[in-house]
């Protein structure tokens, strides 16, 4: 009382606007932070706020009103919930339910973070593209019941569809025994075509892991055709307003399922085209088969068998390096002496004993304008 120091409320006007200026900055914060731990620090901040602030006015000899600030921010806080709920929170949960069938949770993570990067309905994209099939599937699934079909397809889609995953590709739908699955979209993905090819190779091995379980169940082994092609291609949303896949059309779509096909004519069981080869450069070693000239297509298509590194020892480079050196003699139209070649590595190289047949009956009868192109009559 001496000193005359007593408490002093704080003017309306000021109360006012220190309020309206929490409000605004708690309204901003919320609106510029994503992710759970990050909103809930948001709101901690700013619901603590209000009261040290009115602790400060204290020390210095002040009274400020609280309610009404901490009614103002939790007003605001609330209603940014609801808004992000009916707006992100809505959206991020359409884009979990509409992709997680397709892709990696990772993949989904990243979409969900940086929601630009995807465009909803269809885009021109290149694209690196999987399709899978499985050697003589028709004659096993004859042969069993439906629960050990069934069992039999979740257990090869799943190892299948897992890798995929891993290697960051989407999966386009499922076929019976088929697989069709692309990379590159919906996250663009600079090292698509390695991806892709990676993935193609691992789904081999670990099949080859997979086939003495397989075999002791069916009484014979499980393999695998796979074609994957790199091209534009139109990715997007695609079918009616109440029901769509994610998924793509194009040429280099049906490129891909061709190369699938091809592997029966040489007798190998992946194949890739010459701009996957080019798109993933020197990630993985390959073999030119053959230049081909599929159904629906007017240019020829050279085709590449990939290799795994640590399958490339001494004998498998003799074996390749061989199979070039009669393949451009094949290409020259020299038959006779490309016979002659690929018959030396034939006894360990189904592809080489396929060229022996087609050279002898090339000699058989000489085509008139040789260009070195293999026609591929069939799908």
């Amino acid at each position: 009382m001496l000193a005359d120091d007593f408490i002093r409320p704080v003017p309306p006007l000021p109360v006012v606007v220190i309020t309206l200026i929490m409000v605004l900055l708690a309204g901003l914060a919320t609106s510029r932070v994503s992710g759970f731990l990050p909103s809930v620090l948001v709101y901690i901040f700013f619901i603590c706020a209000p009261v040290v602030l009115c602790l400060m006015a204290y020390r210095l000899g002040f009274w400020m009103p609280l309610v009404v600030q901490e009614t103002g921010v939790a007003v605001t806080l609330i209603t940014a919930g609801l808004i992000y709920y009916t707006t992100e929170g809505r959206q991020k949960i359409f884009i979990k339910n509409a992709f997680k069938q397709y892709l990696s949770p990772d993949v989904i993570e990243q979409i969900i973070e940086h929601p630009d990067r995807l465009k909803l309905g269809g885009e021109r994209k290149m694209l690196s593209i999987f399709f899978s099939d499985i050697e003589g599937f028709t004659g096993i699934s004859e042969g069993l019941d439906p629960e050990a079909l069934t069992h039999l397809l979740n257990v090869y889609l799943t190892a299948m569809t897992d890798i995929i995953h891993e290697e960051g590709g989407t999966v386009d739908k499922y076929e019976g025994d088929a697989i069709i699955a692309f990379w590159n979209a919906p996250l663009t993905q600079p090292d698509h075509a390695t991806r892709c090819v990676r993935a193609a190779l691992r789904c081999q091995a670990k099949l080859d892991e997979m086939r003495p379980s397989f075999r002791e169940s069916l009484g014979k082994d499980l393999k695998m055709r796979i074609g994957v092609n790199t091209g534009y291609a139109v990715v997007g949303n695609m079918g009616s307003h109440s029901r769509f896949d994610y998924t793509m059309i194009g040429d280099a779509v049906n490129l891909a399922s061709r190369l699938e096909g091809i592997n029966k004519q040489f007798g190998t069981y992946t194949l890739i085209s010459q701009t996957t080869k080019e798109g993933m450069a020197d990630a993985f070693p390959t073999r030119e088969v053959s230049r081909v000239a599929v159904v629906g297509r007017k240019e020829p298509v050279v085709v590449y068998e990939p290799v795994l590194p640590e399958d490339m020892n001494e004998q498998k480079q003799k074996t390749l390096a061989i199979f070039s050196k009669a393949l451009n003699l094949y290409y020259q139209g020299d038959f006779d002496h490309a016979r002659s070649v690929f018959a030396g590595i034939a006894q360990h190289d189904p592809v080489a004993q396929i060229y022996v047949d087609k050279c002898a009956e090339l000699l058989a009868g000489p085509p008139e304008d040789w260009q070195g192109v293999w026609v591929i009559t069939t799908k």
